[in-house]
């Protein structure tokens, strides 16, 4: 039996205070809420939630802490890091909510790796990271990662959501191993229809397509604000 699984995704909230417009009150409840109200399983943010998770436990108290206990489960965004301090040893479990499966070969937390899946209600969401300019352009580790967890996806019979910041589908400015990840996609949807729907955030644009039987969603941002002008120093 075919089982629907509810939702619901936002990115690029870019939550920092005196940097960005975004706050919690106006911008982060309502998603909270309009979960809650609509019966959502699982709350996703496709990158870029926050600039500072050390500065900000009021965030990531009000979401990963929320009020009806909705699980969370996030993609890291090319701004994940960038404060002083924000290590992916901090920011990581500052993702999710619930327990996962990571990148790892026992599956276990490890703090270089930023890549994880979950299974629910006959799905599997797939988190991946597409932060890869430390290895010029390629992550060589979640690339075989991916192909297994997919493929594993396939003969459980599993529908597979994949997660990300940067898109995976070309149309855009992609992530540099696209072709790669769509050439995966492939392979595994050949074996069993599973792939189904990639979602990204960091373009602020809204964009749904079909491409190969899979659908692509680019989410928009939250909230655009003004930055700080440019005589002020952001990153501190």
């Amino acid at each position: 039996k075919e089982v629907n699984m509810k939702f619901v995704v936002f990115a690029d909230l870019h939550y920092k205070k005196g940097m960005y417009a975004a706050t919690i009150g106006h911008e982060l409840m309502p998603v909270i809420e309009r979960a809650h109200s609509s019966g959502a399983e699982l709350i996703v943010h496709a990158g870029d939630l926050c600039n500072d998770y050390l500065g900000s436990p009021e965030l990531t108290d009000a979401l990963l802490r929320n009020r009806y206990d909705i699980p969370v489960f996030g993609a890291y965004g090319n701004h994940e890091l960038e404060t002083v301090g924000n290590t992916m040893e901090v920011v990581t479990p500052r993702l999710m909510n619930r327990p996962v499966v990571f990148g790892t070969p026992d599956g276990k937390f490890s703090p270089d790796v930023g890549y994880y899946s979950v299974d629910i209600d006959g799905y599997r969401v797939v988190f991946t990271d597409t932060n890869y300019s430390h290895l010029d352009g390629e992550c060589p580790a979640q690339l075989p990662w991916l192909d297994s967890v997919l493929t594993d996806a396939a003969d459980r019979v599993l529908r597979c959501v994949v997660v990300s910041h940067a898109e995976f589908s070309g149309k855009n400015s992609p992530s540099p191993d696209a072709d790669k990840v769509r050439e995966i996609f492939r392979r595994v949807n050949e074996k069993r229809k599973t792939v189904i729907l990639a979602i990204n955030g960091h373009y602020h644009t809204d964009n749904l397509f079909n491409m190969d039987g899979i659908s692509y969603f680019d989410c928009n941002t939250v909230k655009n604000g003004f930055w700080k002008p440019m005589e002020k120093q952001h990153y501190v």
